[in-house]
């Protein structure tokens, strides 16, 4: 049963960086959460002042920024799109994303059940954003194995070595993806930064820093996607 009186009176901030045009089919995408928009804006804007400095195409930008930058801004401040190379369709995707998470909401939080953000690399966008008849969707631990049938349709195949990385992800790391045909999404398990610090909690506690192991599948995947 959902915890139906604290329904939507927290909210998370996740911090998206996007990489799109590195390969065909394939991208790249980091995410870090925060409990404020102003901290993850300053996240952001780390991210955007580093990749400023890389060699990149024209740029334009609607803030004033000089220096020919290539950067397309939302008025909000949440989103920001460097054009690194136009001809590659190479691009880099700074955005930020509204969470309501429902497990994570103050006194009652549960500290076992798990929730997920899910990213769809392709396209570069949230798989449940304002678009989606499941808006703002955060599949718990086997709500994201069912979606993951979702996502692949009876007409995808997958490299089966690589489909149980992705379950072993959801179980027992703190970010996991899939990818076959034309669908490649990137999951992250959000923190819980209200719950107790009960045993449950600390063996599925979330931190930003990236898992050694996931790194590895990660590097993996890259090599196979070539």
């Amino acid at each position: 049963m959902l915890p139906t009186q604290n329904l939507n009176l927290m909210k998370l901030y996740a911090s998206i960086h996007g990489v799109c045009g590195l390969a065909e089919g394939y991208s790249d995408t980091t995410a870090a959460f925060f409990k404020t928009l102003d901290e993850a804006k300053a996240h952001k804007a780390k991210i955007l002042e580093l990749l400023m400095k890389s060699e990149h195409e024209a740029i334009t930008s609607n803030r004033g920024l000089s220096g020919g930058f290539n950067v397309i801004s939302q008025a909000d401040g949440r989103e920001d799109i460097i054009v690194m190379n136009d001809d590659e369709g190479e691009q880099e995707i700074l955005r930020i994303v509204e969470l309501s998470p429902i497990w994570d909401t103050g006194r009652d939080a549960d500290n076992v059940t798990t929730e997920w953000f899910c990213w769809n690399q392709i396209d570069n966008e949230d798989m449940y954003g304002d678009e989606s008849f499941k808006n703002g969707y955060l599949p718990t631990d086997m709500g994201l194995i069912q979606e993951s049938m979702e996502w692949l349709g009876k007409d995808s195949t997958i490299d089966l070595e690589m489909y149980q990385e992705f379950v072993s992800g959801v179980y027992f790391r703190s970010q996991t993806f899939i990818d076959a045909d034309d669908v490649v999404i990137h999951c992250f398990r959000l923190p819980k930064f209200n719950s107790g610090m009960t045993t449950n909690t600390k063996q599925r506690e979330v931190t930003i820093s990236q898992d050694n192991d996931f790194n590895e599948a990660h590097e993996q995947h890259k090599q196979f996607a070539k």
